[in-house]
């Protein structure tokens, strides 16, 4: 008799415990279920980093839903990506509007995603960055990033060309001949992509799983480091600023002071260096055709801080990206390489039958009358650059494939 209650009891205690079990599983399967078709698309701004890499586009804002519909795709840096001082003053617990994407999905109607990522130069924003995302999506269940509608390079000319030149050293294997040099940066293409991957295996179908380890595992490294800084006591080292005199522009009929050390339309680089780094960008743009056959593709030539105003002064102080390289140069030669640069770029770029925006007009046109930059970014527009960007770009995007000449009163 004993042993008949006890294992009824026994029993008992393992139905329940089963039903425990399954309800917890039942509830998180739920729970992933809502943060996938519902809950990504509210994930405020300043949680979007702990989001894992690959499902951090559907959290983007401009769009409609968490999965996009033939979606108008930006590559680039972090112009694509949509630094600047609009990201800065947007309520970080929201998940609203900061960037031009936002503007050309008023604009157009059409769902905009971005791929693009601070650091990126052609070989990344071109080729590795949408080879990864394209490759993620098609392991993925539900959240598959469609083909674009268009996609839309953003070529900046303020440091693209130096992130190039950055590939050749330190990706391009070296060689004696210049002959083969088409073929040693292909091959080296062809590799990033596996390079920067990271394969999530079965994990990434448990996205909220994911974005709450790195949550957890953020706010853990935060408070450590934290400790370790009590710890150890003040730091009395002091980082020294380059100094040098502000550029002086023309807006709105005042003279405006923008601060020194600028990025510029590369006036550190040489011709030959200048040549090669497009040559990335051309080869790039044919991985792209390559990687989405079929799809329009339109690129966007950006300009740079120094290129987007009238000079003032007979010199302008750049920010060099090689040690060795002057910082102060003659204002007219800003005119003079960003035009010689959008030439070079529209050929590649009409070469491999992509469309061609030369941004720069209505960069110059908007700054005729604000300050397009800062003031706390100055490498990156404002809300009012981020909506003259865009609006340029929306009204393109049921165009994409016009090839546009490059303006020679961009200065």
């Amino acid at each position: 008799m004993l042993n008949s209650c006890a294992g009824r009891s026994l029993r008992v205690r393992f139905a329940n415990g089963l039903l425990a079990i399954t309800a917890i599983v039942v509830t998180y399967l739920g729970a992933e279920a809502a943060f996938l078709f519902v809950g990504l698309r509210y994930v405020p701004l300043r949680l979007h980093a702990d989001l894992p890499e690959d499902i951090r586009v559907f959290a983007q804002s401009s769009k409609l839903g968490v999965v996009p519909r033939d979606p108008v795709v930006l590559l680039g840096d972090s112009y694509a990506q949509g630094y600047g001082d609009w990201l800065l003053e947007t309520d970080p617990n929201r998940n609203g509007p900061f960037h031009s994407g936002h503007i050309i999905q008023t604009l157009s109607g059409r769902d905009v995603v971005t791929l693009g990522q601070s650091g990126a130069g052609s070989a990344e924003g071109m080729a590795a960055l949408p080879a990864i995302a394209y490759a993620r999506t098609k392991h993925a269940w539900y959240l598959r990033l469609p083909w674009p509608h268009v996609a839309v390079v953003y070529f900046y000319e303020g440091n693209d060309l130096n992130n190039n030149t950055e590939f050749l050293e330190r990706r391009v294997e070296k060689s004696e001949a210049a002959t083969d040099l088409v073929d040693r940066i292909d091959r080296a293409i062809a590799a990033y992509p596996a390079a920067l991957f990271v394969d999530t295996d079965s994990w990434q179908h448990f996205p909220l799983l994911r974005f709450s380890y790195r949550m957890a595992r953020r706010l853990y490294i935060e408070l450590t480091a934290a400790t370790a800084t009590e710890a150890s006591g003040p730091n009395d080292a002091a980082s020294v600023a380059l100094s040098d005199s502000p550029n002086v522009v023309a807006v709105a009929g005042q003279t405006v002071q923008l601060p020194a050390n600028l990025q510029s339309p590369a006036l550190e680089l040489t011709r030959p260096e200048v040549e090669r780094a497009v040559l990335v960008f051309e080869r790039s743009l044919v991985f792209l055709r390559q990687l989405l056959p079929g799809t329009p593709v339109l690129v966007a030539y950006l300009p740079s801080p120094l290129s987007s105003y009238r000079l003032l002064g007979p010199e302008v102080s750049i920010q060099r990206y090689m040690m060795d390289r002057a910082t102060r140069y003659p204002a007219q030669r800003v005119a003079e390489y960003s035009y010689a640069i959008c030439l070079l770029i529209r050929a590649a770029t009409i070469s491999e039958g992509a469309g061609f925006l030369d941004l720069r007009p209505a960069i110059r046109a908007a700054s005729a009358r604000d300050v397009l930059h800062g003031p706390r970014d100055f490498k990156h527009f404002n809300g009012k650059g981020m909506e003259a960007l865009g609006q340029a770009v929306a009204e393109r995007v049921n165009r994409p494939l016009e090839q546009e000449s490059c303006s020679q009163n961009a200065n």
